[in-house]
């Protein structure tokens, strides 16, 4: 009786190291697999170290040594709710080009123009929030009155504040209006005419 017991037992053993050995053979080649796709993961990690964080328009530049742009507008995934500002530092490594392709420089930068901006995902917890630029894409379908315009409008409101540009409508040839609202506090949005002279 002890026999068959110990029969039993050492087939069932048997089997389950054949099914295991089987298993553990499927699970190495897929390790290995893993491990031969780890390195193709890994440039793909590296794309997705940057983020697309925000899409807005530029509403101040300052340049201490390294040029850093105020934006404010919507993040990617706030599907059109959720308005932010973030001051972006541009590092030697960051890539600054328009919607076609075409590379800029961090002079060819003007406040109101229309730009989505890529990060690592790190932002320093403040407001308006900090973070370091990977990419920005200058919006190249931005018309450049309509730029000029909220550059003019942002000179009639007090600086330093993230204004965020609401809307902005072509009253007539040469005249817009520009709505801002400032990102600080509970006011209410500024509508600011400003005349545009060719020239």
């Amino acid at each position: 009786m002890k026999t068959v017991k110990f029969m039993t037992l050492l087939a069932c053993f048997l089997l389950l190291f054949g099914c295991g050995t089987a298993g553990g053979n499927d699970n190495n080649s897929s390790g290995t697999n893993t491990d031969s796709d780890a390195p193709n993961e890994e440039p793909a990690d590296d794309e997705e170290q940057a983020v697309e964080d925000l899409t807005g328009y530029i509403v101040s530049i300052s340049n201490n040594g390294q040029t850093r742009i105020l934006v404010t507008g919507q993040h990617p995934s706030s599907n059109g709710s959720g308005i932010s500002a973030t001051i972006y530092t541009l590092e030697e490594s960051t890539t600054l080009e328009n919607s076609e392709g075409e590379p800029l420089e961090a002079a060819d930068l003007l406040v109101g123009m229309k730009v989505t901006v890529w990060n690592s995902g790190i932002v320093a917890e403040s407001f308006p929030a900090q973070s370091g630029a990977i990419r920005v894409v200058v919006d190249a379908d931005q018309d450049e009155m309509e730029q000029k315009a909220i550059a003019k409008a942002l000179e009639e409101v007090e600086a330093g504040y993230p204004w965020h540009v609401e809307e902005v409508t072509e009253q007539s040839e040469q005249l817009y209006k520009v709505t801002l609202k400032n990102l600080l506090d509970d006011s209410e949005p500024v509508d600011i005419e400003v005349e545009m002279k060719e020239g």
